[in-house]
């Protein structure tokens, strides 16, 4: 996720000090995009106070023109230091409230901001008295990202077995079941101003995961209204900034937001639809400068997500084929003969993805069609395939 800025970075003549996990400056894609000039950091913890530590030896080897933090564990921790050195970010208080779902439901409440019911559960008890027998309700936790520990469970003893199986001591959110029609904004600001946002449409996976299966940009959604008032209610400053929402009959419901890249691949199908280099808009905001290249055209771009049946792959057929058809844009394969597919519970299941680009709609739909026909992936139970 982060890779993508290395290169718009680069392009504006900019060296830059890259912190990460220890494993990811040992992938060759890592060590490709790295320039000759840029300096990397290993950061072996998971936690904030990790990536500030890193921070810090960044800090002590030069000087620094902009900070960006490309995934959710150093949203935090970015935020913290482009304060401390009068840099154009976030803001801590948009940043800490991104990276807590109980801290955004408070604000928006606090806020007057339409969002579902909700409940903070310190334990199964406090949770089913809120739910007061009325199935089916979402439960989550607190932190996390990629759909991960969120469930829609529709009686007691899913509840009880939710909260038995979590591996966590913070409390857990409860909220009502929205099963309306989901979107994404992606938005980037400058200033608490907004430069540039898009609407996307998801599809998600069956029940109880939802785990998002396709985007589509973009969406016939008017969604400013409620992006300005979750940008004034995080007093939100510079960077980029993720809402998910349900459409629901009285208008729109917010499901959470995030103030870093979204995942998915999301910012490369809205380049390849709407031909809006919105890294660049981050790497731009971040440095103080004005984002260009945000005038968007009037393409349309999906990204899909393949999902073979659960087991052991034993062939791959049509990656060649697919990604030669005109308008695929990208087509990244996870798993190879002998990799186990796991049945889809969070974003980390997927075994690739595959983001298409046209003109208009029915010639996207057209090109979809034939990728899904083309691509396949034969699995059979774990062993067999030996």
């Amino acid at each position: 996720m982060g890779r993508p800025y290395l290169r718009r970075a680069h392009d504006r003549g900019l060296e830059v000090a890259v912190l990460d996990r220890p494993e990811a400056f040992t992938w060759p894609e890592t060590k490709e995009a790295l320039g000759p000039a840029d300096r990397t950091y290993p950061v072996s913890g998971r936690d904030y106070e990790a990536w500030l530590s890193g921070a810090s030896r960044a800090l002590a080897d030069g000087s620094v023109e902009g900070v960006i933090a490309f995934s959710e564990p150093h949203v935090l921790a970015a935020a913290m230091v482009a304060e401390e050195l009068g840099l154009p970010g976030p803001g801590v208080r948009a940043a800490l409230v991104s990276r807590n779902k109980v801290a955004q439901r408070e604000l928006f409440y606090r806020s007057g901001l339409p969002q579902p019911g909700f409940h903070v559960a310190r334990d199964v008890e406090s949770a089913l008295a809120w739910t007061g027998g009325s199935w089916p309700v979402v439960v989550k936790p607190v932190s996390g990202s990629g759909s991960l520990g969120v469930r829609i469970v529709h009686g007691e003893h899913e509840m009880r077995t939710w909260f038995t199986e979590r591996d966590s001591e913070e409390p857990a959110l409860v909220e009502e079941y929205l099963d309306h029609p989901e979107y994404s904004v992606e938005a980037v600001t400058d200033h608490g101003s907004v430069v540039f946002s898009s609407v996307t449409a998801k599809t998600t996976g069956p029940r109880p995961f939802f785990v998002e299966t396709e985007h589509r940009i973009p969406a016939d959604q008017d969604a400013d209204d409620l992006l300005r008032g979750v940008v004034r209610a995080l007093g939100m400053g510079s960077g980029i900034l993720h809402l998910e929402y349900r459409d629901a009959p009285g208008g729109p419901r917010i499901m959470e937001v995030a103030v870093r890249t979204p995942g998915d691949y999301i910012l490369d199908a809205v380049e390849a639809a709407l031909e809006v280099d919105l890294y660049d808009a981050v790497v731009a905001v971040a440095c103080g400068e004005q984002p260009s290249r945000i005038q968007p055209s009037q393409g349309t771009a999906a990204v899909w997500f393949p999902t073979p049946e659960p087991g052991e792959v034993v062939d791959i057929v049509g990656v060649d084929a697919v990604t030669s058809h005109e308008g695929v844009v990208k087509v990244e394969i996870d798993v190879e003969p002998g990799s186990t597919v796991h049945p889809m519970r969070s974003s980390m299941d997927r075994v690739g993805v595959v983001i298409v680009r046209a003109d208009t709609p029915d010639v996207l739909e057209a090109r979809l069609k034939t990728v899904r026909e083309e691509l396949g992936f034969r699995t059979v139970p774990p062993g067999e395939g030996r």
